[in-house]
């Protein structure tokens, strides 16, 4: 959804502990976040020297920090409602009383002042795109399952999940339209467990500062996935050193950071691994003993006041066995990544400010699997594919008073290998009578190679006090396509932003997003051994954003999304969630002429200094694909959706109440006809019953002689909730004549939790 705040489980505004004359300010302004002020800043604004000068005189915290900051010529900026930059002040002079002045009735930010990254600048947060800011404290306050930090976005508006895979449809769209950027590189299939749902991402919720959520809207550089945008930072722990250890149901993680070169640089490495294997049985028998690690590692080093320097590594491993004896499948696989990056950012002058950064990727998947229903069906796959793209992305920004002019160009060369092979036999009478039983065969042995080349410019100006308005345009190319009209793609967006007085805004944008498959996205799974013309969708959204009373906000808006030159999928047309997918009697090819999406979203936002606070949102959508002239549901369509939450805090207590409900998705239904015959319903015709979910989490600290210790219990479908997530048929010939039955299957039932992290 397109949000300039979301306050998910927003802790109360509580002030830090005096006092604070002589401290590092970085080290105030932490405590002042963690307690509840969404603070964002750059160490570019904020350098790790900086010390307060002086005690505040007022007890209100947002006056307080306007006090300490304007010491050292900085000021408070409102990013969002309830989210606030640290940034160089308009006047470097002001007095304190100026400052507090602001931080109470906030003035207008300038192009140039807003700061939305450690380290790094964007205009996300002051533009008329969709943006959602979690941080890290309301990441940890979320009830979320086996910790995953990207679930935080089926909690919004707009998105369809289902409580187990790691990422959502958002806006209608596949889950495959949302790009991941990890610290600015790209992040090609960087999930666990992919055979089975892709439950858990690589980045641990422990390694993210941050994240910012695009669900439409995005600008030109962040352009080549149609539906969203999430773009995640790296923790930077203040303390020169700092530590922690954590055990829960699901991870065992460690994580250490030094400061080094008198705080100019720092290193950090984090390391997660998963507890399945001992704790399987607990989950599903059928699982197996899956098991799965994920490492992190940085260094951070500012070479000068203008230029810093960063490398990156992000790691991963899987590994798995699972079996599923009632529909005679097992299956196998490893799974490996490699990212390994690095960062300059060089600012020239006051004006004018550079990064390039320079990257390496390698994924590698080994799948194996077979199915034995003797009668039914037989057969086994053996998949093994890798890729591998080096990259190099150059960005230039220049700004003055009223304009901020952005040009950059991404560059990336790559490769893949493809060696796969599949086979089934369906018998005479399966799946339904009178079915004559057939075999199907894939071998597809490729090795694609090309390039990627991605330019991009966008202006934004301040049109008139009141009126801010974006343009840019994209264009990508690739190499590798070999459909020769695919090769080009133009985007132009744009997008306005209208205030009308403090507090509220109007937005609109319309943009043009165009989606190429990537190197790794070749469906050999289904016999597919050429890509497909790159796909198109129009995107418009109108949005007004209000305060109505201070700490409650309401934001509403409309988007529609009409897609063209769509390309072939392939689904199962009754249970999605299987092993083997490729291998089942229900799989089918979709060939959409187009599609269309439309929606309309309410969310209500309480944020204030008091104990509680929550939220409420409410979505209206239909996404549909128009094929051979009908418009026929997607498998995730959801005409209704209901998310709500619940914060509580007092002293060492947090606790937070999470809902979720929506529409049932499609399905296709089995019928008789009036001779016995079994007949296939209309795709999609037909709804599952209503998701609904309930989770609960609650934490508590503990101050020891060396650090902090806290634990938390959390427990996800709370009231154990029988959710439908799939249906099995099976038609059986009796005396009386032919019986059909149908057996829904559901998602997870209630599943708790519980960890203990030390930090010292």
């Amino acid at each position: 959804m397109a949000l300039a705040v979301w306050p998910l489980l927003a802790c109360p505004v509580a002030q830090a502990d005096p006092p604070y004359a002589g401290r590092l300010l970085t080290e105030v302004l932490e405590e002042f976040r963690a307690r509840g002020i969404n603070l964002l800043y750059s160490s570019d604004a904020v350098p790790a020297t900086l010390v307060v000068a002086g005690e505040p005189g007022s007890d209100e915290p947002l006056e307080a920090l306007a006090e300490m900051l304007a010491d050292h010529g900085l000021s408070l900026s409102p990013v969002a409602a309830g989210t606030w930059a640290v940034v160089p002040s308009v006047r470097v002079a002001a007095g304190r009383d100026d400052a507090a002045a602001a931080s109470a009735r906030p003035p207008r930010v300038a192009l140039d002042e807003i700061v939305v990254a450690s380290s790094r600048y964007t205009l996300a947060a002051d533009l008329p795109d969709a943006t959602v800011f979690l941080t890290q404290a309301e990441l940890e306050a979320l009830p979320r399952l086996a910790e995953e930090s990207l679930k935080a976005v089926q909690r919004l508006p707009g998105a369809a999940g289902n409580g187990v895979s790691g990422l959502a449809h958002v806006r209608g769209g596949e889950e495959n339209e949302t790009l991941i950027l990890f610290e600015g590189l790209p992040l090609h299939e960087p999930f666990h467990l992919r055979n089975l749902l892709s439950p858990m991402s690589l980045l641990s919720a422990r390694i993210v500062d941050r994240l910012e959520v695009h669900s439409g809207g995005f600008t030109a550089p962040l352009g080549d996935r149609m539906s969203a945008v999430i773009d995640a930072y790296a923790i930077r722990p203040e303390p020169d050193r700092y530590h922690e250890l954590g055990l829960s149901l699901f991870h065992a993680n460690a994580m250490a950071a030094h400061r080094f070169g008198d705080g100019r640089g720092q290193w950090l490495l984090s390391a997660r691994r998963s507890n399945l294997d001992e704790l399987s049985d607990l989950l599903d028998g059928d699982l197996g003993e899956p098991s799965y690690y994920d490492v992190y590692g940085s260094l951070d080093y500012g070479f000068s006041e203008k230029s810093r320097g960063r490398l990156d590594l992000l790691l991963s491993g899987d590994r798995f066995n699972v079996e599923d004896a009632d529909a005679g499948e097992s299956s196998s696989a490893r799974y490996g990544n490699v990212y390994l990056w690095g960062t300059l950012e060089h600012r020239f002058s006051d004006s004018l400010r550079a990064s390039a950064i320079a990257s390496y990727t390698s994924v590698t998947t080994e799948r194996r699997g077979t199915v034995d229903e003797p009668g039914q069906r037989a057969g086994s796959v053996d998949d093994e594919r890798s890729y591998r793209i080096a990259g190099i992305k150059l960005d230039a920004t220049r700004e003055s008073q009223r304009w901020l002019h952005s040009l950059g160009v991404d560059f990336r060369e790559m490769s893949a290998e493809y060696d796969y092979e599949s086979v089934v036999t369906f018998e005479p009478g399966f799946p339904l009578p009178g079915d004559p039983g057939f075999s199907r065969a894939y071998n597809v042995d490729t090795e694609p190679s090309g390039r990627h080349l991605a330019l991009y410019a966008s202006s934004r100006v301040r049109l008139t006090d009141d009126l801010t308005a974006e343009a840019g345009l994209r264009w990508d190319h690739q190499s590798y396509n070999t459909e020769a009209d695919a090769d080009d793609q133009f985007g132009p967006r744009l997008n306005l932003l209208y205030e009308i007085g403090d507090s509220t805004r109007l937005r609109a944008s319309w943009g043009r997003h165009q989606q190429f498959q990537d190197i790794n996205e070749l469906q050999v799974e289904d016999g597919v051994d050429a890509y497909q013309a790159a796909q198109r969708v129009d995107h418009s959204i109108v949005s007004i954003e209000t305060e109505l009373v201070p700490g409650l906000t309401l934001r509403a808006e409309a988007y529609r999304k009409r897609y063209a030159s769509l390309r072939t999928r392939y689904e199962n047309l009754f249970d999605p969630v299987v092993l083997l997918p490729e291998l089942s009697a229900d799989r089918i090819r979709i060939e959409p002429d187009s599609a269309t999406a439309d929606g309309v979203e309410l969310l209500l936002a309480r944020r204030t200094a008091e104990p509680w606070n929550g939220w409420l949102g409410y979505t209206w959508s239909r996404v549909e694909d128009r094929i051979d002239g009908e418009d026929v549901p997607r498998s995730w369509d959801q005409t209704h959706a209901v998310t709500a939450g619940l914060t509580w805090t007092r002293g060492p207590w947090d606790a937070s109440l999470a809902g979720l409900w929506h529409t049932g998705w499609p399905t296709t239904s089995l019928r008789l006809d009036p001779t016995g015959g079994v007949v296939v319903g209309s795709r999609n015709a037909e709804r599952l019953g209503d998701f609904a979910s309930l989770d609960l989490r609650i934490n508590r600290r503990w101050q020891l002689p060396r650090g902090e210790l806290s634990g938390f219990l959390e427990i996800t479908n709370l009231l154990d909730r029988r959710n439908p997530c799939c249906v099995q048929w099976s038609v059986e010939q009796t005396p009386e004549g032919t019986r059909l039955e149908r057996r829904v299957e559901h998602w997870l039932p209630r599943i708790p939790s519980i960890g203990v992290l030390w930090t010292f």
